[in-house]
């Protein structure tokens, strides 16, 4: 497989013929290099959602797709398909609060390992998916911030990224999305098996444990803001046929706003972790 680097911190470009996604010693180079780039591009692959499943589970086990289940074909293939031409409420919302950036997987104690996202139909405007380095973005920061967040706790919920997407909540929409999500406690800086770091944080962040509610939220904002400058940054735009594969124990991801009437419709599985975040009082 030829590998060309797309920046210093982040992603790689793969070109690959799809038929040659499943065949022997290919799936487990494609995990090498995922934790090496942390961001894979397949250009235009156009691999079929069959093959994008088989890759899935060839790269572990792949999550099911139960809250974002629907009556596609693509759903009971256990993929989810996203586009904002679903009129479903709870499935709006959860691709509106895509738009911010986040990390999936924030209510388990062990986050899935990675993304995949297959374009069947690009933006017309709008709608590129951006990525941000973790794992570079703690590294270098100040050794004094270092410390200063290396034992907090954060609460992360479904309420709190809903609340960017919709600021007037009742307390339906609150019942409904901590049935999905309930708050959950999360270790600000995750030290994981292979002795890199990154921070558990993004729009599910609502505030930090013992520290009062404007505070909390300052550094949060803050650390935020510093892992997503561009240094740490890659901004894919949609193509038909992309495939892109996202390493998500150290990633931010978001999607930039796009109009209804865009036509973006992406594919995504989703493949299960096997890293503990060592959060000791989950609930």
């Amino acid at each position: 497989m030829g590998v060309e680097p797309i920046s210093e911190f982040l992603g790689a470009r793969i070109e690959l013929a799809p038929e040659r996604l499943l065949q022997a010693g290919v799936p487990e180079k494609i995990l090498a290099h995922l934790d090496t780039y942390g961001v894979l591009v397949f250009p235009e692959l156009k691999a079929s959602d069959e093959q994008m499943v088989a890759l899935s589970q060839r790269l572990g086990e792949m999550e099911a797709a139960k809250v974002t289940a629907d009556k596609s074909e693509a759903s009971r293939l256990g993929i989810y398909r996203i586009s904002k031409e679903d009129k479903d409420a709870a499935q709006s919302e959860y691709v509106l609060g895509n738009d911010y950036w986040h990390m999936d997987g924030t209510s388990f104690s062990v986050p899935g390992k990675a993304t995949l996202l297959k374009c069947e139909n690009p933006p017309s405007v709008g709608g590129e998916t951006e990525f941000a380095n973790l794992y570079a973005a703690y590294e270098a920061l100040d050794e004094g911030v270092k410390s200063k967040i290396s034992d907090l706790t954060v609460i992360h919920s479904m309420a709190a990224a809903m609340r960017k997407v919709n600021l007037s909540t009742s307390s339906n929409d609150l019942s409904r999305w901590n049935a999905v999500f309930p708050p959950t406690r999360q270790p600000l800086v995750w030290h994981q098996p292979d002795g890199r770091v990154s921070m558990i944080i993004g729009n599910t962040s609502e505030t930090i444990a013992g520290m009062d509610s404007a505070t909390a939220r300052a550094l949060l904002d803050e650390l935020e803001a510093w892992c997503t400058q561009p240094a740490f940054t890659y901004r894919h735009r949609w193509k038909t046929g992309d495939l892109v594969i996202f390493n998500n124990p150290g990633l931010l991801h978001r999607s930039l706003p796009y109009p209804e009437d865009s036509g973006r419709v992406l594919h995504r599985a989703t493949v299960k972790g096997s890293i503990s975040t060592g959060v000791k009082d989950f609930s």
